[in-house]
């Protein structure tokens, strides 16, 4: 006699439930790891964005810089020759 027909007919509810349970596990599992994946994803992408804010920032503020010495000498300069052709 084949008892596997025989089981199966006997514990088929149990069987359903335990390989729902199964696939559900693994379902979360699946999508659990790729949130986790994401989320490293978007911090990264946030601190690199912060960072390159950080340095047009910065790069803005040495440009100001540099145009207001270049203001400074450019009228120095502009003195010194109008006082040699004077």
């Amino acid at each position: 006699m084949n008892l596997l027909p025989v089981l199966l007919k006997k514990y088929w509810l149990q069987l359903s439930v335990t390989l729902l349970i199964a696939a559900l596990a693994w379902a979360t599992e699946h999508y659990r790891n790729n949130a986790i994946t994401y989320k490293y994803q978007r911090d990264t992408a946030t601190h690199n964005l912060k960072l390159a804010n950080e340095t047009i920032t910065d790069m803005t503020q040495r440009q100001r810089d540099v145009a207001a010495i270049d203001a400074k000498y450019t009228k120095e300069l502009a003195d010194a020759q109008n006082r040699n052709t004077d």
